[in-house]
């Protein structure tokens, strides 16, 4: 038997409405995972964020967090953004000597402490001699600022190694001093042997030098430092 609900009595009609399935409307967190990852991505933009937690040695990180008004909506939701913020976030780690302006959290201990850590995805860590630095203090040798930098890394390092979530370690190599000691600064990428037995994929970043002119001669010292990092990580089974 067929209902129809032209000049239908009234009661039935109300019966019938009663118990039929209802259509509820979508929501957020019924869509598929594509759609909520672009819809995030617009929540989420890539914008580089200074100093993302304050007194923590986190120098930036490349995404805008989620709002705070969303995170507050409900634990599912706020899984689920936070999710997707930390597998499209890079964050970034400079490890430079102690004058440095950026050296905030000189001893990593508040990194090491925080509740971010075991979110972390992928980070950027940067080896950067700062040539106007230099500049400052004539007196400061390649060997003294070097072992400074060496140490602040390897503290990185010992303490990534615990980043449970870590996948990839971006190691980035900034030079702005004139002089061309570079032999000399290639023992502070020992500090990525910290990481050995770790299964984090290593990458190679940005390479700067700014006493390396265009060309032949700038290609050639990329080649030799990416060698050297390409070479600690293979010793140190990254």
């Amino acid at each position: 038997m067929t209902f129809t609900t032209d000049n239908q009595d009234p009661a039935i009609q109300e019966i019938l409405e009663r118990h039929s399935p209802k259509q509820e409307p979508p929501n957020l967190l019924t869509l598929p995972l594509e759609l909520r990852r672009q819809i995030y991505s617009h929540l989420c933009p890539p914008t580089s964020l200074s100093n993302p937690i304050p007194n923590v040695g986190l120098s930036s990180v490349s995404h805008t967090p989620p709002p705070l008004s969303l995170l507050l909506v409900c634990q599912t939701l706020t899984s689920d953004l936070l999710t997707y913020f930390y597998s499209a976030a890079q964050w970034k780690l400079i490890a430079s000597h102690a004058f440095n302006f950026y050296r905030i959290d000189s001893t990593l201990s508040n990194f090491a402490s925080s509740a971010v850590l075991k979110r972390l995805e992928k980070v950027e860590l940067v080896f950067w001699f700062d040539g106007a630095l230099l500049a400052d203090y004539p007196s400061l040798k390649t060997a003294a600022y070097c072992n400074e930098i060496k140490n602040r890394a390897k503290r990185a390092c010992e303490i990534l190694a615990q980043a449970e979530a870590l996948r990839v370690l971006v190691v980035s190599w900034v030079d702005t001093t004139a002089g061309k000691a570079a032999e000399e600064k290639k023992g502070v990428l020992e500090a990525l042997q910290a990481l050995n037995g770790s299964n984090v994929q290593v990458e190679v970043g940005v390479l700067e030098w700014s006493g390396a002119q265009a060309g032949k001669e700038r290609e050639d010292w990329e080649k030799m430092v990416r060698g050297w990092i390409e070479d600690v990580c293979v010793s140190a089974a990254c």
